[in-house]
């Protein structure tokens, strides 16, 4: 399990430095930020498929450009993506994304979901 996260995050701060675990840590918010999460399922020998849930955040009111621009980008990233490391490989694809309404005006949120096949190695 630590070899895919350990990769995946790299990825993630590759496209945003403010990429969190589930939660965002950081004692001062930086906006946009992301956060993600993730489900598996056993697949076959030593392969495990996972859902990777991201959902990003801005502080923007009405100009949502930056925040688009930042989830265009992780589509980008992830859309056929393949990375070999010493522990695993990985192939990514995205498979949805919506818009996530908040309850403040001036936060938008968008949610990506990125499926992620792992091969143990």
């Amino acid at each position: 399990m630590l070899p895919f996260l350990k990769e995946i995050t790299k990825e993630f701060k590759k496209i945003c430095k403010e990429s969190y675990l589930e939660i965002n840590t950081s004692d001062k918010v930086i906006y946009p930020y992301l956060t993600f999460s993730y489900s598996s399922e056993m697949l076959e020998n030593t392969r495990e498929g996972f859902y990777v849930d991201v959902d990003v955040f801005d502080h923007c009111g009405g100009d949502t450009t930056r925040l688009e621009q930042l989830t265009e980008d992780i589509r980008k990233h992830f859309i056929k993506n393949r990375i070999l490391s010493e522990a695993v490989l990985l192939q990514l694809k995205v498979s949805n994304r919506k818009i996530i309404p908040t309850t403040n005006p001036q936060i938008k949120r968008r949610w990506i979901q990125i499926y992620c096949k792992v091969d143990w190695r």
